[in-house]
């Protein structure tokens, strides 16, 4: 049985513009446009829900020409960073279908304003390269409200007491905690924290006592630079006060599953929106097309481009009915696992969603059965196994798996280790004939991609693997256009 297991790589192996970076280059093109003044006022006053909003700018649009509002792949893609990618995709599909009206825009740029994930990303958007630096953003972003739930939890136990104020500069008084600017800046974009300029005043109760009032005069030149603890997550009780955690992390899973929509709303109204204008062939000299597929991606693009098969949605899939993972591979730091935040893990996502997580399940169940067989054979037979060797032939035979597995286009990153033990580990007591082949882009890839299955199985793994030529790894087929190239011979 031949079984392809895609990541990103595929996608971008078919022009399609998946990569992080072209995402929030085209969510930066939505943020950005102008939709007149009209209706950036009603963008910029409260409104209690979306719904409420499209009403509103439905009215506006009665009295606009919506031509000049709308976009296109072109205006969309205008300042993408990847403009050789970007041009070759022009060339392959046609873009005439990817068109977002004046709703679809108000509606992203509507979630894009009031999404603090997003906002905090789009600070890191030059140092964020791939899907995997940014589940490592996400991980660093935990780290520190973890530090900061536990150390407010820490000053309470101690003081019975918190302050407000965080203190970022050293000294403080000891009901505050300390976080550093920059942590203080990512908690601000994640909306824990305000900050502001603020001057200390006096005031004075109904009994005549003087108490001290900090006022946020915005003026840095006579003000000083605080950072308070949001109200919403402060929890009130007679003469006590404390964090409400539960309300802080479910908030900010609230908005991490509101950037999955956005994300989805990508996928969905842009990428798959472009239908091919060629026919699209692989070229190998080895390549065979699959029986089945395991993706790690979001997209149908085998399925849609080349013929339709089996395929398993790893970490979930986009459109309608989207169930998208997107978070990280595990709680390593023990502060977020004492803080419970499984539910930005993959793991307790996939669970949730149902996606297609039983990843080759049914061989590694084959494969204990048949070990359990062996070894009951063998005790059964145990010093007459000579007279049972056709026994244990068969059972030898049984054990074959046959399985040739192609991966394209993963970045084989720890963040995937457990899918990466499974698979090699079907060949453990035995050469059950399952065989892996990796493509690789080019060979910085390779070293990339060797050096990742290193770090996760060892040396020895691999090299028993390479050695026996269970591994290979080879160049990535050459995907035709054909009908693109017919085009150009004529």
């Amino acid at each position: 049985m031949n079984i392809l297991i895609v990541g990103n790589g595929f996608d971008l192996s078919h022009y399609l513009p998946t990569k992080y970076d072209h995402f929030m280059d085209v969510m930066a093109a939505i943020e950005k446009k102008d939709l007149g003044k009209p209706i950036q006022n009603v963008l910029n006053n409260p409104v209690n829900t979306l719904p409420d909003l499209i009403l509103k700018v439905l009215d506006i649009k009665l009295a606009t020409d919506e031509k000049t509002y709308k976009m296109n792949f072109n205006s969309l893609f205008l300042e993408c960073r990847d403009k050789k990618f970007i041009d070759k995709t022009k060339e392959i599909y046609d873009i005439s279908s990817v068109e977002l009206s004046i709703e679809k825009i108000v509606k992203f740029q509507y979630k894009l304003k009031n999404n603090y994930w997003y906002q905090y990303f789009k600070d890191h958007v030059r140092e964020v390269k791939t899907w995997i630096d940014f589940e490592t953003k996400i991980n660093d972003a935990l780290r520190v409200v973890a530090k900061f739930i536990v150390s407010l939890d820490s000053k309470l136990d101690e003081f019975g007491s918190f302050s407000h104020e965080i203190n970022f500069y050293g000294g403080g008084e000891p009901r505050q905690i300390f976080l550093t600017r920059e942590q203080c800046n990512l908690l601000e974009k994640l909306n824990i924290l305000n900050s502001g300029y603020f001057i200390d005043q006096d005031d004075y109760d109904e009994r005549g006592y003087s108490f001290s009032v900090s006022i946020d005069i915005g003026d840095p030149d006579h003000g000083s630079l605080r950072f308070y603890i949001n109200d919403q997550y402060i929890q009130k009780y007679s003469g006590y006060v404390k964090l409400n955690n539960d309300n802080l992390f479910n908030y900010l899973q609230e908005i991490l599953d509101e950037f999955i929509i956005i994300f989805n709303l990508y996928l969905d109204l842009i990428v798959s929106q472009l239908s091919s204008t060629d026919t699209f062939s692989i070229e190998s000299e080895d390549w065979i097309y699959p029986d089945k597929i395991f993706s790690f991606n979001y997209t149908n693009t085998y399925q849609r481009l080349h013929k339709s098969v089996e395929v398993e949605y790893l970490h979930g899939s986009c459109g309608q009915n989207q169930n998208i993972v997107l978070g990280v591979s595990d709680l390593e730091d023990e502060s977020l696992k004492k803080i419970k935040a499984y539910g930005f893990t993959k793991y307790q996502q996939k669970l949730f969603k149902d996606t297609d997580y039983l990843f080759l399940d049914k061989y590694k169940n084959k494969v204990a059965s048949n070990k359990k067989e062996i070894e009951d054979f063998k005790v059964e037979y145990k010093g007459r196994l000579q007279q049972a060797m056709s026994g244990l032939t068969r059972l030898e035979n049984e054990s074959f798996l046959n399985l040739n597995f192609y991966i394209w286009g993963h970045s084989l990153d720890v963040s995937d280790k457990d899918y990466i033990i499974d698979l090699f580990s079907l060949n453990d007591d035995m050469d059950r004939n399952v065989r892996v082949t990796v493509y690789y882009f080019n060979k910085p890839a390779k070293f990339a991609l060797l050096n990742n299955l290193l770090a996760i199985l060892g040396k020895d793994k691999i090299e028993q693997w390479m050695k026996n030529k269970w591994l290979q790894f080879k160049e990535n087929p050459e995907i035709k256009f054909i009908e693109a190239e017919n085009q150009q011979i004529a």
